[in-house]
């Protein structure tokens, strides 16, 4: 027992010891972690990591982007994605103005949209045609803003290529364009189709009629149509509809409104045109049509001809209707008479 106590009272001093040394040692003095954080986190610091992250942003947007002196116009930087999206390289945009550099010298109003940047402080451009070093045009969606970095202002423009969904749009619309000209179009003559000139002959009445103008109208047939398709097929037929129809197209004014009537029937609308200027019209058409040389399967067709009646708004009729009848009217007469003629309404 008496050993006992002898071998307990040094380990209790030896444990004391220890707890006065680790007390009174460096390690007391040591601060915990979140403090020695928020020494790190200085304002220096906190603005060193902002401009890093700006820093990546900057080089790996992928939109350009150009940095200018807002004052002179200056390129003070470029990021990577302009420099490939246009080809120019980075000392071909840095220092110079931005009408300097070669994508942006095409752009007539660079100085005075700078100009009026530099007082609204915000421009935008949906749709900018900028051209690349190698020629090719691009493009771009191009917003520009002023901002301040230090005691200096700036101007950020950021240049989006939109080539491509222009090019989509671009696509839609000549597909809208050509199914509008489909719908107004009839496919064999090419020639305007009924519906299509009764819709603008009433158009153009209406600007007459304000404007005191006349319309001249012509209505023609092929003479003996008939006896064509009978002795040479409905094809050969065709065939003669399209040749005329290409035939008119050729030799009426811009602003004329040739159609097929329906069957072998074309009307031709002339606006702004009286009497004498159409029956000419109709009488160079007549000849044209004499002299015309028409092959069906490695075969040329005899002769074709065309009756031609002739009216005048307002002088023949004062609704699309009344002129179109007189101008039927003197068609008939005209066939009856002996075809290949123009005659004019009465």
């Amino acid at each position: 027992m008496g050993l006992t106590m002898k071998n307990a009272s040094p380990k209790k001093g030896l444990a004391t010891g220890r707890s006065s040394k680790s007390g009174s040692g460096p390690k007391a003095a040591t601060k915990p972690k979140s403090q020695r954080a928020e020494q790190k986190t200085t304002p220096a610091r906190i603005l060193k990591d902002s401009e890093l992250r700006y820093r990546r942003l900057f080089e790996t947007a992928q939109d350009g982007i150009l940095i200018l002196d807002a004052q002179t116009g200056a390129v003070d930087d470029v990021n990577p994605y302009l420099i490939d999206m246009l080809g120019y390289l980075r000392a071909e945009f840095v220092k110079k103005k931005l009408w300097e550099v070669g994508a942006f010298k095409d752009i007539k109003a660079s100085k005075d949209a700078f100009r009026v940047l530099q007082k609204k402080k915000y421009i935008r451009y949906k749709d900018l045609p900028l051209r690349a070093k190698n020629g090719k045009l691009i493009q771009v969606e191009f917003v520009s803003n002023v901002y301040r970095v230090d005691s200096k202002k700036v101007i950020q423009c950021n240049i989006r290529d939109i080539t491509e969904r222009k090019q989509a749009q671009d696509a839609i619309l000549r597909s809208r364009e050509i199914l509008r000209e489909k719908s107004v179009r009839d496919h064999l003559t090419g020639l305007f189709n009924r519906r299509y000139m009764e819709e603008t002959l009433e158009r153009e009445l209406h600007r007459a009629s304000r404007k005191q103008l006349s319309i001249g109208i012509m209505m023609l047939d092929v003479d003996d149509f008939k006896r064509f398709n009978d002795t040479y097929s409905h094809a050969a037929g065709d065939a003669i509809l399209h040749e005329l129809g290409k035939l008119f197209l050729r030799h009426v004014r811009r602003e004329d409104i040739p159609c097929r009537y329906g069957g072998d029937e074309f009307v031709i609308v002339m606006p702004d045109a009286a009497m004498k200027i159409t029956r000419e019209r109709a009488e160079l058409l007549c000849d044209l049509t004499r002299h015309l040389i028409i092959r069906f399967e490695k075969k040329t067709l005899e002769a074709v001809s065309i009756s031609i009646g002739v009216a005048v708004y307002p002088d023949d009729g004062s609704t699309g209707g009344a002129v179109l009848r007189a101008a039927d009217t003197a068609l008939y007469r005209a066939k009856r008479e002996g075809h290949s003629r123009v005659l004019m309404a009465k």
